[in-house]
């Protein structure tokens, strides 16, 4: 079942149990199929640490509510499992904090323990995604496009110094101009963007870091494939470049 709820849909993707908090349609993400398909893909970004979801995984996954696929995850990954995805280790080393996580959920009792460098994988992503006694994943969306922008980037521009801001991302390189790039996961209109916030971010890098081009990024949508140059007032003596961008994530579903 996926909820519409104005609280958690406006910010948040992923699943409290059965409930999924997915976006809504947009580009060819078109069915419940392939948004869920791109919540595995860009939760691999953020939580890579703790697991990933590979290609085979997020096409065989996505066909099923998102609390099973994270159920498949944490099976698979238990020391006592018949789906293998991966070389056994010959060697062991006993971890008491995991142990008491993956006990607690295979009894379905609830439990939490600040998590460690030292714990086993499994157990950080039982104690992430098992929380009062049921599966939940809830991650910020804006977080999640970031993410997944600044990781394309850093392999298009692997001769080029791509930094990640927090707020923004900064590309720089030698005989070239300084590029900042501020992302957001919006529905843009294009006879009317809303643009405001990311705008006034990019006076401030133009008038104040000596950037001059800023790139506005957002998920490429049905009504917004092409670029938007963005003229402002107060720079009109300076030499800027300020564009909204559509940017694609297609490349999860190819």
């Amino acid at each position: 079942m996926i909820l519409n709820t104005i609280d958690f849909h406006k910010n948040f993707l992923g699943f409290i149990d059965s409930n999924e908090f997915l976006p809504e349609d947009f580009d060819q993400f078109n069915s419940s199929f392939r948004l869920r398909q791109l919540f595995l893909n860009l939760s691999n970004n953020i939580l890579k640490d703790t697991y990933t979801f590979n290609k085979f995984e997020q096409k065989k996954l996505a066909r099923y509510p998102l609390k099973n696929a994270f159920k498949y995850k944490i099976d698979s990954l238990l020391p006592i499992s018949y789906i293998k995805t991966f070389k056994l280790s010959s060697s062991f080393n006993f971890c008491k904090n995991s142990t008491l996580i993956i006990n607690a959920y295979k009894n379905r009792k609830s439990t939490f323990i600040s998590s460690s460098q030292k714990m086993l994988k499994i157990a950080k992503l039982i104690n992430l995604c098992y929380v009062n006694n049921q599966l939940q994943l809830m991650l910020d969306k804006d977080l999640l496009f970031h993410e997944f922008v600044f990781q394309k980037i850093k392999k298009l521009h692997k001769d080029k110094k791509v930094q990640d801001l927090g707020d923004s991302i900064s590309i720089k390189g030698k005989d070239i101009d300084s590029l900042k790039i501020y992302t957001s996961w919006k529905n843009i209109e294009v006879k009317k963007p809303n643009i405001k916030n990311e705008l006034e971010n990019a006076i401030k890098s133009i008038k104040n870091e000596n950037y001059t081009q800023v790139y506005l990024v957002y998920p490429k949508a049905n009504d917004f494939k092409r670029h938007i140059p963005v003229f402002v007032d107060e720079l009109k003596h300076k030499p800027y470049v300020i564009k909204a961008i559509p940017y694609s994530l297609r490349s999860i579903i190819r």
